[in-house]
């Protein structure tokens, strides 16, 4: 967590310190890509698993 509020930090040092509207939503745009990716991941982990079994 330390080295994404690092990365975070150097890319608002590097806008002047400000944040505006279409940055933040690029990064809730990623992170909600990267949640929906793992979900869809585990998902399909799960049901290999299952056929596996079966």
């Amino acid at each position: 967590m330390d080295k994404v509020l690092y990365v975070l930090q150097k890319l608002l040092d590097a806008n002047g310190g400000k944040m505006n509207g279409k940055f933040f939503l690029a990064i809730v745009v990623v992170a909600g890509l990267v949640v929906v990716g793992f979900i869809a991941f585990r998902l399909l982990m799960v049901e290999m698993i299952l056929n596996l079994r079966g």
